[in-house]
């Protein structure tokens, strides 16, 4: 996937290119905050010094063209993300997300109706069902895991919502199954030892692709023949654009796989940091809502750096870096969500900034920008407000641990790196909050 004899003249962050890789793949959140983030700003940044395999796109002009400018950028094809071809399994890594030009536009268009805003009212009231059947909702609940909590939260409001299935084990099963293939693949064992004999890591991995392929598949046939119900699937499978197409079952399959793995654990991981915010803070009001949540996706976004997108020809950014024809670039909502020129003192969390503050284009992108954000945006947005409101209304939680760290699951998303044990009691202030939280996220001030 990379081809690391590219060159570039930006010196970018100091070591050995080797070692630099090794340590932004094995943390890709840390090394971008303690690595790259005292670099330029603007334009292009290696993520090792004048090597130009892998680039990371900084500020809104370079932003705005690595979305936007198909000539200069298309999807990273082949490395980790390729399937063995002539399956019909074979593209359950080709969604919307990955595609390029007129499929992009065209898989857009059918897959816009099962986010449409006249299901808002339907899937707004599964995630108050799924909150109430929370522990969250049960006084005698005692100390549990607020990770845990959250994650089962957002893969049942998903199965329901995007399957219309409801969460019995077999169904959580498959739930799991899907979401778990993206985070699977980032395993070394899979990445390094790619031949698609039986025995690799990388062939078991893909059986469970296809399993998974195969059950999707079996839904998605079952559901054509059934009338046209109020769950994304059902609406993907009888969604018609204007010229009469219809998406493909392995097209869908591959459709549902990206939204379960896109937008599970982005999910959670949005719920988990704002459940904290409010927690960690008695003074907070449901009026904060709205700036609570966009402090927060500001902050701790969900996806640390986007999907990669690979360098069609020469391309030149802001004057700096020059990304040469091969280059693998991508973006990351960490460090623009921190850049000073956009969000006055940017490390502390003011949720009282968004009262006022109107980020300018291509400075605010928790889930993406135009036609690269993610489909499942208001989806994902919706289900981490209710499940806030919801909570807010039973106020008086305490965290167990003030000891709070961070990783990055799947390659991309923030998590805390440990569990979180609350209940019921006096929330702790967050100044209290020690670990590599603190140093990255400075609440108090």
């Amino acid at each position: 996937m990379l081809d690391t004899s590219l060159r570039t003249d930006d010196a970018g962050p100091s070591g050995t290119r080797p070692l630099n890789y090794v340590r932004f793949l094995r943390n890709p959140a840390r090394y971008l905050l303690d690595r790259v983030a005292p670099l330029a700003t603007e334009g292009l940044t290696p993520v090792s010094g004048r090597n130009g395999a892998l680039l990371v796109a900084r500020g809104q002009d370079a932003v705005k063209a690595f979305f936007t400018d198909e000539g200069a950028f298309e999807r990273a094809d082949g490395g980790i993300f390729s399937l063995p071809a002539g399956q019909g399994w074979s593209g359950m890594f080709d969604t919307v997300l990955t595609a390029n030009g007129r499929d992009h536009r065209r898989r857009r268009k059918l897959i816009a109706p099962a986010f449409h805003r006249d299901l808002t009212d339907t899937y707004a009231r599964v995630f108050e069902d799924t909150f109430r059947e929370s522990r969250f909702a049960d006084a005698d609940a005692g100390t549990f895991d607020l990770v845990a909590e959250c994650r089962r939260i957002a893969r049942v409001n998903m199965l329901v919502c995007l399957l219309g299935l409801p969460p019995a084990p077999a169904n959580l099963r498959l739930a799991a199954d899907v979401t778990d293939l993206l985070n699977s693949m980032f395993n070394p064992s899979v990445i390094l030892f790619r031949s698609f004999r039986t025995w690799t890591p990388y062939g078991r991995w893909a059986r469970r692709v296809e399993s998974a392929y195969r059950r999707l598949a079996a839904l998605v046939e079952r559901r054509r023949e059934e009338p046209q119900q109020r769950d994304a699937l059902s609406v993907l499978c009888h969604a018609v654009d204007e010229e009469g197409g219809k998406l493909t079952t392995p097209e869908i399959a591959a459709e549902l796989h990206g939204l379960f793995a896109a937008g599970y654990e982005t999910t959670a991981s949005a719920m988990v940091w704002s459940a904290l915010t409010c927690m960690s803070r008695p003074d907070l009001v449901p009026d904060d809502l709205d700036a609570v949540v966009k402090e927060t996706l500001r902050m701790l976004p969900p996806v640390a750096l986007s999907l990669p997108r690979r360098a069609c020809r020469d391309v030149r950014l802001g004057g700096s870096a020059l990304a040469p024809a091969g280059a693998v670039v991508f973006v990351s909502p960490l460090l623009e969500h921190r850049n000073p020129e956009v969000f006055a003192d940017p490390h502390r969390f003011r949720p009282e900034r968004w009262k006022d503050l109107r980020p300018l284009p291509y400075a605010f992108l928790p889930f993406g920008i135009g036609r690269r954000r993610c489909p499942g945006a208001g989806f994902a947005d919706l289900q981490v407000r209710t499940t806030l409101r919801l909570l807010f209304e039973r106020s008086g939680w305490q965290l167990r641990d003030t000891h709070i760290g961070f990783r990055t699951e799947s390659g991309v998303i923030l998590l805390p790196d440990r569990p979180l044990p609350v209940r019921r009691g006096r929330g702790l202030p967050l100044e209290r909050i020690t670990g590599p939280l603190a140093a990255v996220w400075q609440p108090v001030g």
